[in-house]
Formats: structure tokens, sequence, C-alpha cells
């Protein structure tokens, strides 16, 4: 029976869609903020709503969708239910002290400081500040009055309904739904990785261009996995079930991962012209790579003990077959078993009557409460707090700016020294946020005027281009953050022409009131208790290293157990402290730090900090497949090298903590990409060796650290006979010379 053709290219855009935007998360707020935003004006138009009633509903609806970051359906209703009378009375406040414009000044900063002050309580406490703050700033954009609180009280009552209505009604999102499409966007980016794999090991050629492309496709395999692992964290469903899928997911990625690298190796190493076999045999690795990609949930794999055998017996090759390509054999042969065992539907619907927890869950959530618990308490309040004096004393700087500009628009300069410091902890940071916001002020200018005035004074029309900025806005991703400004810039000149309020004039004073709340934004990121980029850098290393040091710590503690479900997820908590890493090094590693050096010293640290996450990743995966009892002869060995590695984190942090404040002068080290660091790999197939591989290459890939971060400090855990799982002593790696770049840093100290 044929395929329909329709129905192929139908599934092939939403699995486009689905890999694009992982869960479809995006699409869906887009599509909930136009239909809420269509569905409240809709409404108040029936009912004979003023112009007033229907821009403070319109504008309501939009910050409903912008403000709910929950990803539970269940947690989204309860910011919801939270944030409609925290709006009103915001609005009410606003709208009492508007004949007292110095007491509404100063409400306005009491709310902007309480709304900071409320991120420490995660995504909820920064929705409930985001309703805070748009709620004063509808009242002063619309110049709200007591006499109009009624009418404006039932706009925003019909937004919050309309809403709800359209999210749970028209467009319910419930958990089997959302972990479904997950599941899906993590199919999609799985055919990317195994389609670039499959093109690197046919072209033979291009591989260091090829290997970045597959890395890329690998990164965004791996933020596919994050999102269900947060989405199982927030749902907090008690049930054996989370655990199962996670730990399936965590082992696909995996056997994913290791398949790109044993491709980079093997790619590497290309036949010769005549040598027919081998070029035979890469052509039936290809194949076999492509049949799993079309088919990434079904398949045959060899069972567990046929990896355990390869301890013992070394599987027989052809003559013409090379090693790196049988291990990518091998590799593809342990892909296919983790998507069987992952299966199409596991995880999807949990059957009635579900078992308690077992002890590997109770562990896992002993795990969450000891790292997860205390990095909330620990560091977001006193970053919160820090937070909320440089965004108030910022927005009282563009207060008084403001006002000499506008007397009455001067609530746009306090918007954008507001915005520029949403999840960013440092003064980098806040500038880049900066320069992206004016960058799109400035091209949502012109093109906003120009829609304008194309348009005209067609009504129906500036509604739908609205509506399409909209749109625009929310499915933008929040990387391309000048894109998202420039939509909303698009939106105002639309909404000026739509009011008949639309002049040049308002729209140059848009930027001006934009570049001053900005220059606010760095100037009280700069003088009140500023964090530099590097100090952030810092303080989200040491938290990677105490998350590191418990998973080190968990090792000793579960091995040859079977409970393997606390290293999985404390391998998620070291993904998301590795992001965390990455974002305070944006401002290093963006294109436009004009200091070349830290920025190739900045790439270098998240290099390291990647390959270091791999490893951990692959430890607690391959600790999984081992059954209880299997390696008790290995327990004192991989004991020791855990502890080995320990020592070395504690080292590291106290290292960290204590560098010096400027560089010393050395060389600039050479930036290598982790898929092509990870290539270099020693080739292990005994899963008990792997473990030991796995924490030696973290102890490594943390000694390189260490003297990227000081080149002059000694050698962590270099002590006199010490010795890495009994294979000699660990050879010592020089500061300078020929291992001053990851690449070579790595292996030099590993050579057998």
């Amino acid at each position: 029976m044929t395929e329909n053709p329709m129905v192929a290219r139908t599934e092939s855009l939403c699995d486009r869609l689905a890999a694009i935007d992982p869960g479809l998360m995006r699409l869906t707020s887009a599509m909930r903020a136009v239909l809420g935003a269509t569905a409240t004006l809709a409404v108040l138009t029936a009912l004979h709503g003023s112009d007033t009633a229907l821009l403070a509903g319109g504008f309501t609806a939009m910050v409903t969708s912008l403000a709910i970051g929950d990803l539970h359906p269940r947690n989204q209703l309860i910011t919801l239910g939270l944030g409609a009378p925290l709006f009103l009375t915001t609005l009410t406040a606003g709208a009492v002290l508007a004949p007292y414009p110095a007491a509404a000044k100063m409400l306005f900063l009491l709310v902007i400081y309480l709304a900071v002050r409320a991120r420490r309580f995660g995504a909820r406490g920064l929705g409930l500040g985001i309703f805070g703050f748009m709620a004063f700033f509808l009242s002063q954009f619309t110049q709200a009055r007591v006499v109009q609180l009624p009418q404006l009280a039932a706009a925003v009552l019909t937004a919050f309904g309309a809403v709800a209505t359209v999210w749970y009604c028209a467009s319910p999102r419930t958990t089997y739904g959302v972990l479904t499409r997950l599941r899906r966007a993590f199919d999609g980016r799985l055919r990317d990785v195994l389609r670039d794999t499959a093109s690197m090991i046919a072209a033979g050629q291009d591989v260091h261009t090829r290997s970045r492309a597959l890395e890329r496709r690998l990164d965004r395999l791996h933020a596919s996995v994050l999102l269900i692992e947060d989405f199982l964290d927030e749902r907090a469903v008690d049930g054996a079930t989370d655990d199962l899928l996670l730990q399936h997911i965590s082992r696909a990625e995996v056997a994913a991962q290791r398949l790109a690298v044993l491709s980079v190796r093997a790619a590497r190493t290309q036949p010769g012209p005549n040598d027919l076999g081998q070029r035979t045999a890469r052509q039936q690795l290809v194949g076999r790579i492509q049949v799993l990609r079309h088919q990434p949930a079904v398949g045959t794999a060899p069972p567990f003990e046929h990896y355990e055998k390869q301890c013992e017996v070394a599987p027989a090759r052809r003559p013409s077959e090379s090693a790196h390509v049988q291990d990518c054999f091998l590799a593809v042969d342990e892909l296919t078993a983790a998507l069987r065992d992952l299966g199409p539907r596991v995880g999807l619907r949990p059957e009635r009557g579900t078992l308690p927890r077992e002890p590997a869950a109770q562990q896992s959530q002993a795990f969450a409460v000891e790292g997860r618990g205390e990095r909330d308490t620990g560091s977001r309040k006193p970053t919160a707090t820090r937070q909320a004096f440089q965004v108030t004393a910022a927005s009282a700087l563009a207060i008084a700016g403001g006002h000499l500009l506008s007397p009455q628009l001067w609530y746009w300069a306090v918007a954008a020294s507001w915005v520029v410091f949403i999840k960013n902890e440092s003064t980098g940071a806040v500038l880049l946020q900066s320069l992206r916001r004016l960058t799109g002020t400035v091209i949502g200018v012109v093109v906003g005027y120009g829609l304008a005035a194309l348009v005209g004074g067609d009504g129906p029309l500036l509604l739908v281009l609205l509506l399409v900025c909209m749109f625009g806005m929310f499915y933008t991703p929040s990387a391309a953050y000048w894109a998202v400004t420039f939509f909303i810039t698009c939106m105002l000149g639309l909404l000026l022409a739509l009011l008949g309020t639309f002049s040049v004039r308002v729209l140059l004073l848009r930027v001006e009131e934009t570049a001053l709340g900005v220059a606010c934004g760095i100037l009280a990121a700069v003088l009140v208790l500023p964090t530099t980029a590097r100090r952030a850098t810092d303080e989200e290393l040491v938290n990677f290293l105490l998350v590191l040091h418990r998973l080190l710590r968990a090792t000793t503690g579960s091995l040859g157990t079977g409970t393997s479900t606390s290293w999985v997820r404390a391998a998620h908590d070291l993904d998301q402290a590795l992001e965390s890493f990455g974002k305070a090094c944006l401002p290093l590693t963006h294109p436009l730090n004009p200091q070349r050096g830290r920025r190739q010293r900045a790439r270098h640290l998240v290099e390291l900090l990647e390959s270091a996450a791999y490893h951990a990743r692959s430890l607690a995966v391959t600790a999984g497949r081992v059954p209880a009892g299997q390696c008790a002869e290995w327990v004192p060995r991989l004991t020791a090298a855990a502890d080995r590695a320990q020592d070395t984190v504690t080292q590291l942090i106290r290292i960290t903590h204590h560098r010096p404040g400027i560089a010393p002068h050395t060389a600039r080290p050479g930036v290598t990409r982790a898929l092509s660091l990870l290539s270099d790999e020693r080739r292990m197939r005994c899963p008990e060796q792997r473990l030991l591989l796995h924490i030696d290459r973290l102890d490594a890939t943390l000694i390189v650290l260490a003297r990227a971060l000081d080149p002059l400090a000694p050698e962590p855990g270099h002590t006199p006979g010490r010795h890495p799982h009994g294979t000699g002593p660990r050879p010592a790696t020089p500061l300078r010379g020929s291992c001053t770049s990851a690449a070579a840093a790595v292996p030099c100290a590993h050579r057998a």
C-alpha cells in the first residue's frame, strides 16, 4: 500500500516545525496571544466598549501570554489566576494617583522594585512581576482616571476571561499533548543529527565544516531533551513513569552523541582510492544510519548481553573494515537499542495505579532537594535583591530624563530601562541587551512608519497587521531579542495609526526615549552594585563545579546498586548549570566583543565545560546500563577514580575563587569545538571500562580548565603516586607549548 504524497508532505512539514520549535511552544504561545486578543476585542466591540477599553483589553490579553512562562497547564492556570487581581490592583493604584504625579512615580518605583525582587521565585515570580509592571504602564499609557476604572476593570476581566477560554477550551494544552509534541521535536532533531552524520561519512571531505554543522544539530537535540526534563520536573508527578522516560531519553541522546563523535573520527581517516572494501563498508554504514533515520522509534538491535561480550572477545571484522568504521556500526546498534527501549509512547501516558517511586527515584528526589533547592535559595535571592536596586535606580534616572524629552511619554524610557535587566546578570549582558533593544527599535520605527503610511486609515487592515506583528513577537525566539523589539515597535506604529495619533514625531520620540532608557540601564549596571561578566561567569562556573562534585559523590554511593536515576537527574542539573554558564559568557563570546583574546579564552572555557558535561552525561547513562551487582569487582577502582576527580573539583573551585583579577600574558588558546575534541576518545566498549574512561576524562578536562583559568597556578591533584584507575602515574601536561589548546591538552593527559 503506497503512502499518500500529500499526507507524507504534511507529516514532513509537521516534523520540520517540531524540530524548529520544540514542542511547538512558541507557535502555541503566538496563536494563543493572537486568539486571546482577537476574542477580547470581539467581545468588547459587541459590548460597545470605548477605544480606551479596547486598548486596555487588547493590551491585557497580550500581557497574559507574555507573563506566563510555566510549562505545565496547571501551573499556567495558577499564574493566570494570581495575575488577574494583581493586575487590577496595580491598575487601580495608578489611576487613583494620577492627579498626584510625584506620588504616582514613587509608587511606580516601588512596583518596579517588588517586581524585580519577585524574580527570586522563578518563572511564576517573573510573570507576576511582569503583570504588576505592565498594569501600571497601562495606567500611564491610557492616562487612566478614577471615573474610568469601571470600564477599565471590565475590559481587564474580559481579557482574562477570554484568554482563559481560548487557552483551555479553544486550544487546550494537556500534559499528554505537550509531551507528545516534545517527543516529536526530539525525533525530528534526531533525524537531523543522523542525516548530517550520514552525510559526513558519505562525503569524506571538509570534515571540519561538517563537524561544526553536526555539533549545532547536537546542540538542538540537547535543547529538546532539556525541555522534556524541565517539563517532567515542573509536572512533579509521583510515579516511576517520568523516571523511565528520563532514563530512556537520556540514553538515546548519549547514544546519538557517541555515534556523532565516532563518525567524526571515522571521517578523518578516509580510504585510499583503490580500497574498494573500505568504501563498501562506509556505504553500508551510511545505509544503516539512513534506515535508522527514517524509522527512529522502531527496529531491532542486539540485547544488552551483546555489548557485555565485547569486553571478553573482540568482534571479528572483515580485513577491509577499519576499527573506526566498526566502532560506528556498534554505535548504530546501541542507538537502535536505545530507541527500541524508548519506543514511540513510553512515558507519555501514565498507567492507572502507578506504583510508588522506587528507591532510585527517592534518591533522585533527595538529590533535587540538596542541589536544585540550594541553587534556588542560595543564588537567586542575592541576585534578585541586587537587580532590584539596579533597576529601581535606572528607572528613577529614566523618569527624570524622560520628562525632559516628553512630559507625557516618559514611561517609554522606564520600560526600556526595566526590560534590559530581564534575565541578565552582568553589566556586559545588560549592555548587549541594550544594543539589541535599540537596534530593534530603530528598525521597527522605519518599518512601522512605512506600514502605517502604506495602509493609511484602513482600520481592518491595520488591525490585521497589528495581530500579525503580535504573532511575530511571540513566535520569534527570545535569543533574537532585536527581532522581538522590532515587532513591538511595529505594533506601536500600527496602534498609533489605528487610534489616529500617528506622527513621525511620536516615532522619533520612541527612539529617543528608548535610547535614554537603555543608557540609564547601562549607567545603573555600572554604578549600582555592578557585576562584571567575568564575576558572573566565575559564579556560574563555581555552581557548575558544585553540581559536578555532587554527581561524583553520588557515583560513590550508587555503583553496582542499580539506582541510576539519581545520576541521570544529576547530569540534568549539570546541563542546566552549563546552560547558565553559557548565558553568563555570552557578552564575552559574542562577536561584537572587541577583545579578541578574552573572546577566545571564554569560548575555550565553554568548550571544556561542554566536554566535561558530555562525559558526565555519558557516565550517568553508562552506569544505568550496568545491572545491579554486575560491576562489584570494579567498584573499588571506580570509587577511587571518582574520589580523585572530586579532589580535582575541590581544588578547581579554590582556584576559581582566588584566581588573579588580571589574566597573565599567556599564549592565546586555540578554540576547538567540543565534537572535534571528543573525537580523540580512546576506544572503550566494556561498560565498566567506559565508566573509568569518562571519570578519567572528567578529571583531565578539569585539569586543563584549571590551566585555562590560571596558567601560573599549581596543577590540581598533581601529587606523587597518584595513579588514575591503576594505569600508572598520570603524566603532567606542560603549562605552555604543544598542549595549549583544548584539543591538544586533553589527549596529552591520557596517552597510554
